[in-house]
């Protein structure tokens, strides 16, 4: 087939590497435009376009798609697929329509479970025990369209989502290009989503970044903690200072103290939870400066923590 590849972070492009080593041939490469970051706002390429470009691939990055400028080079391209990995645009009817076996969305959860923006995202904060892939068509509703293969693992208590992406993508290294050239020889067929069983994953909203020791559990802020911290950056505060929490585990405590407590004790950085339970902070970052284990956390902010005694929702 001829495909027109749409995706934008590194997820995408793993996919993308996928479809370059099959006999399929990819034309062209939709991608978000590329974007200031940083304090230097420095213009760094998204991971897709740098995967196009490093296999010569022609890469068109239109603001929207609701134009007939962009209908008409698409359609002049001719594929016969178009294919979606996490790109960050919405396919308008009349490109959807396009291509000859229309546009399929590789979507990150086990649909109708987790539609919206951040399916791995709220799978591992819901506690999910099984996650998985969606090859589905597109359709005008978001993530509605029905499903041509689900391919299904595991969500293990230790899972980022970082682990969890890469499960997928080993997922797909399997079953992506059979599932292409089954599309294309028109031995595979799509069922409809049970829409009563239907959940959303909205875009990650900025508060959810916070860590509330007195509204959640160990086991809630863990979760919250291995989705969140290496794409966003989970937090707290330690009197006036944002601390960024990257990575705890459970600890069992013989004593109750209250939510948001630090316990300092041979060198371990533990925080008690809501429901008496506690944390160990393993991996910590004082603002402005570098990533420390919990250890080194204490070393050098020793004094900030006696004086506090306590990690808080917002500053106090």
């Amino acid at each position: 087939m001829k495909i027109i590849f749409a995706g934008t972070p590194d997820f995408a492009a793993k996919h993308l590497e996928i479809v370059l080593q099959s006999k399929h041939e990819v034309l062209s490469v939709l991608t978000q435009p590329d974007r200031e970051s940083g304090r230097g706002k420095k213009i760094n390429l998204s991971p897709v376009k740098q995967t196009a470009l490093d296999n010569d691939i022609d890469v068109y990055q239109p603001e929207s798609l609701k134009t007939k400028e962009v209908f008409d080079k698409l359609k002049n391209t001719d594929p016969d697929l178009i294919l979606v990995v996490a790109y960050g645009l919405l396919l308008p009817k009349d490109i959807l329509e396009l291509p000859k076996f229309g546009c399929v969305n590789i979507h990150a959860s086990l649909l109708p479970r987790w539609r919206g923006a951040s399916p791995m995202e709220h799978a591992i904060m819901s506690g999910d025990k099984n996650i998985g892939i969606s090859y589905m068509e597109m359709s005008q509703g978001l993530d509605e369209g029905p499903v041509y293969e689900m391919h299904e693992c595991p969500l293990e208590q230790s899972d980022t989502l970082s682990t969890v992406e890469e499960k997928f993508i080993q997922l797909s290294e399997k079953k992506l290009v059979p599932f292409l050239d089954n599309l294309e020889s028109g031995t595979i067929k799509h069922q409809a989503q049970d829409e009563n069983k239907a959940t959303f994953s909205p875009k990650i909203d900025k508060k959810l970044l916070q860590i509330d020791w007195q509204g959640n559990s160990s086991t809630e802020i863990i979760r919250k903690i291995n989705a969140l911290s290496s794409k966003y950056g989970t937090y707290t505060f330690l009197g006036e200072k944002r601390i960024k929490i990257h990575r705890a585990q459970s600890f069992e405590s013989d004593i109750n103290l209250d939510p948001g407590y630090i316990s300092i004790k041979d060198d371990q950085l533990v925080v008690f939870c809501k429901d008496a339970s506690a944390i160990l902070i393993e991996q910590v970052q004082m603002e402005g400066k570098n990533k420390v284990s919990g250890k080194d956390f204490i070393a050098g902010y020793i004094g900030l923590i006696r004086e506090n005694e306590n990690f808080e929702l917002t500053i106090q």
